[in-house]
């Protein structure tokens, strides 16, 4: 996996020192576009597991 197109940005933490629902989204969503067939899989989990744990943020999927 290369990290050629992963835009950085500001990202935001939780008073637990966790990174933020939603910035832990966006950051999967970038890995996912860069990532192998079986890491996507992988990643894709992940995101699933986050959005089941944050009823309440969005997931947008789009296709790849």
């Amino acid at each position: 996996m290369t990290f050629d197109g992963l835009c950085f940005q500001n990202l935001s933490w939780t008073a637990d020192g966790e990174l933020d629902p939603v910035d832990k989204l966006v950051l999967l969503n970038n890995l996912i576009r860069q990532a192998t067939p079986s890491e996507q899989i992988e990643l894709i989990q992940v995101v699933e597991k986050l959005a089941l744990l944050q009823p309440e943020t969005a997931v947008q999927v789009s296709h790849l």
